[in-house]
């Protein structure tokens, strides 16, 4: 999309969603902020908070594999550790970890490709995140999910809550888009576990039988981590 009338311009700080509003928001804002609360980002905040660094990959398949394996990144099911934030509490320290994701860790390695300074952002480190961010506009991307493996876009309260916590943290000139997920996140800031379990993504998790990921992800502001991409790879 190029229409200039979609850049948020005049906006200290701008939210959109999914891969396209990585491609529009990068055209003019220095910072880009990957916003996958259940659970792209949440999972690197507590690995990079571990002392462990993330390489996001695209692909749950042999491509995802291959890539892991030539930058040397161990893969979930090489040790006890998943895409689950649950799974990575105890994660040893100089951990190398690939954590594929259609949502998350795809808008990771897109926005990399842009040249754009890239954190991970989630309710944990929000105003974490917000503290360290030095210079704008910065654009704020709510990953969403998918109607499936490769469906259609579906936006979510979680990564919606997320972003808004970032927004509000962030302050400044707020595009309208950037107002509304702030208002949602001040609407819902003092039931953050209950919105979390009883939406649809959380409800998902926890008749899969993971609450803990869903309760680790609605702890608002208890990280002081900011995961930043560095030659691919989220670090500290």
């Amino acid at each position: 999309m190029t229409d200039p009338s979609f850049d948020q311009a005049g906006f200290d700080v701008r939210v959109e969603w999914g891969l396209d509003g990585v491609a529009v928001l990068a055209r003019t804002c220095a910072v880009l902020v990957i916003v996958d609360v259940l659970s792209f980002s949440t999972s690197v905040d507590i690995a990079v908070s571990r002392g462990g660094r993330v390489l996001p990959v695209r692909w749950r398949d042999e491509r995802g594999e291959a890539e892991a394996r030539a930058a040397g990144a161990a893969l979930p099911g090489d040790g006890p550790w998943t895409l689950r934030p649950s799974s990575l509490v105890d994660l040893p320290e100089g951990t190398f970890l690939a954590l594929p994701s259609p949502n998350g860790a795809t808008l990771s390695a897109a926005a990399a490709e842009t040249g754009v300074t890239v954190l991970a952002g989630c309710l944990r480190n929000a105003p974490a995140i917000a503290k360290a961010i030095e210079t704008g506009p910065v654009g704020i991307i709510a990953a969403a999910e998918r109607w499936g493996h490769v469906g259609a876009l579906r936006p979510c309260v979680e990564d919606q809550l997320g972003a808004g916590a970032i927004a509000h943290a962030l302050g400044g000139r707020l595009s309208p888009e950037a107002r509304l997920a702030e208002a949602a996140f001040l609407a819902f800031a003092d039931d953050l576990p209950a919105i979390l379990r009883e939406c649809s993504s959380g409800r998902e998790l926890i008749a899969g039988g993971h609450p803990g990921d869903v309760d680790l992800a609605a702890r608002h502001g208890v990280s002081t981590t900011v995961p930043r991409l560095v030659d691919g790879v989220f670090e500290s």
